[in-house]
């Protein structure tokens, strides 16, 4: 695999790949205890809906927020951090933002990933929109 000074879209899906088991023992957890404070009755499908989308913005949120990094990011040795010079991390809504591309471009089968190669400072379009970039360590 060639070098790149960039995190190209590969190490990107291949990194969440990693999060996204983690992800599942979270969302497990998550609608157990859903499932136990609801008696034992399954929820609405928009509130169960509602939680998946927010227990994973709250993983991602903690772990980026926390040290710039995700288990996966650790594994492939890049981090993310904020393209605004007055602080390294990134900030609550920034994560948000991010995530919220993020879950676009799962549905889009990350296509939009891709644009890194379009752009001149590879960045991909969560990048831009969130102010944040992710580096190689």
């Amino acid at each position: 695999m060639e070098k790149t000074p960039y995190v190209g879209p590969f190490l990107r899906i291949i990194s969440s790949v990693y999060d996204f088991f983690l992800l599942l023992g979270v969302w497990f957890l998550v609608g157990s205890l859903a499932l136990w404070l609801n008696g034992g009755e399954i929820l609405n499908p928009a509130l169960g809906s509602l939680l998946v989308f927010l227990s994973g913005w709250a993983f991602y949120a903690f772990f980026w927020m926390k040290n710039g990094q995700t288990l996966g990011m650790q594994v492939w040795k890049f981090r993310i951090v904020n393209t605004d010079q007055s602080h390294d991390r990134i900030t609550l809504k920034q994560t948000f933002l991010r995530y919220l591309v993020n879950c676009g471009m799962l549905a889009l089968l990350g296509m939009p990933l891709f644009l890194i190669y379009a752009d001149s400072k590879k960045l991909a379009v969560n990048d831009i929109l969130s102010k944040t970039k992710l580096e190689k360590i």
